[in-house]
């Protein structure tokens, strides 16, 4: 019996990106080790390989702005030795935002399976709100508002009519992946027509191992969203000015924050840092900061943070509740945008010991290890690629 062969079509590849590419890397080892041929296709000259995965690099995939993917994506898909690619595939595999590729494979008779780590198919700006504010146009030029600045909501809201065009070619795939129970109602919902063919599937767990918990009398808690709106930024500045003026012992680490102009005195701005390095703060973290006000499929920050035995001070909103649920983190979710309530879980947290803290930490890591089991992600994964 030959291998299946599985065409990758994605702009960027690990560790360019966040937790979408990560995932997609994470799956692309998962496909080769159980003996599938796959041919990659990525904007991305230098990043990490993958044994017996051939890589092919298209620099018109490294687009500035998602319309110019569009065209690209559009154009390198009509030409001959992308054609060749395609009918050398048995399936196409678009798990980032190169949507136009779709109908030209399909023409060509191949399946294709589309990989959503946000709401692209429903939202130009990829995101939906949790308490969602009802239309593109609004959200959009609410998102862009607060996000960069007023010129661009004006102009980027006009273009919100462009993505239904998103919405026709992810609807023409014949497998869509969601990675949350949550996300997955949300774009049924908006999708009707991909009900019958859209499955949840749990990204596999990056390989972090147990983490040597050093919990010393300064309480650090950890916050890598950088200065994002959506992340929730804005309430972490809030609840740290309030903490500086009572907790002496407690310090914010905030990564991707090199270039802003000024934090309150219990933050450290630690910029951009490797993976690793990210990880490696957990040894001395006892909580991670997750305010985000968007509704997060499926943060792989939370999950990391789980699996460092981090406790995941966190909104309620996405897959962070079913991440979650049944363990001592549950206790330390909060009303999405209550800065009051975020500032009283901290508070709460401030006033454990560093033995309560590991001792949960454990519980974290032994739930995420059962929730996100291998063997079952892997089964899942290949019954939709075999």
């Amino acid at each position: 019996m030959s291998k299946a062969k599985i065409l990758i079509v994605q702009e960027l590849w690990w560790p360019k990106g966040g937790g979408g590419i990560l995932a997609t890397h994470l799956i692309t080892e998962v496909l080769v080790r159980h003996g599938l041929e796959v041919r990659v296709v990525t904007g991305v000259e230098e990043h990490e390989v993958i044994d017996n995965v051939v890589f092919i690099h298209e620099p018109r995939l490294r687009a500035s702005n998602k319309l110019e993917l569009w065209f690209n994506a559009y154009t390198v898909s009509r030409e001959g030795w992308f054609r060749k690619l395609i009918e050398w595939a048995d399936v196409v595999y678009i798990p980032r935002y190169a949507y136009p590729v779709i109908p030209r494979v399909k023409e060509l008779g191949r399946s294709v399976i589309v990989h959503l780590h946000d709401y692209q198919p429903v939202s130009y700006t990829s995101v939906i709100f949790h308490g969602d504010i009802k239309g593109d146009f609004v959200r959009t030029f609410y998102y862009e508002l607060h996000q960069h600045s007023l010129m661009r909501a004006l102009i980027t809201s006009l273009l919100t009519p462009i993505n239904r065009l998103a919405r026709e070619w992810v609807s023409q795939a014949d497998t869509i992946i969601c990675v949350s129970n949550r996300q997955c109602k949300i774009i049924r919902e908006r999708m009707p027509e991909i009900k019958g063919k859209s499955v949840v599937i749990y990204n596999p767990l990056p390989n972090i191992s147990p983490v040597r918990k050093e919990l010393g009398d300064e309480k650090i808690l950890l916050y890598l969203g950088g200065p994002s709106f959506v992340k929730g930024f804005h309430l972490v500045l809030k609840v740290a000015n309030k903490l500086s003026k009572r907790y002496r012992d407690l310090r914010i680490l905030m990564t991707k924050m090199k270039e802003y102009r000024s934090l309150p005195s219990n933050c450290m701005a630690l910029g951009e840092l490797p993976y690793r390095d990210v990880v490696g703060l957990h040894s001395r973290a006892y909580a991670l900061l997750f305010p985000s006000i968007w509704e997060e499929p499926l943060p792989y920050v939370v999950v990391e943070s789980m699996l460092a035995g981090t406790i995941p001070i966190a909104a309620r909103t996405g897959g962070v509740p079913e991440i979650v649920s049944g363990t001592p983190a549950e206790h330390f979710l909060f009303k999405p945008g209550d800065a009051e309530e975020f500032l009283d879980k901290i508070r709460e947290l401030a006033s454990y010991t560093p033995e309560d803290v590991a001792t949960m930490g454990t519980k974290l890591r032994q739930h995420a290890l059962k929730l996100f089991n291998l063997e079952d992600i892997e089964k899942a994964l290949l019954k939709v690629f075999t």
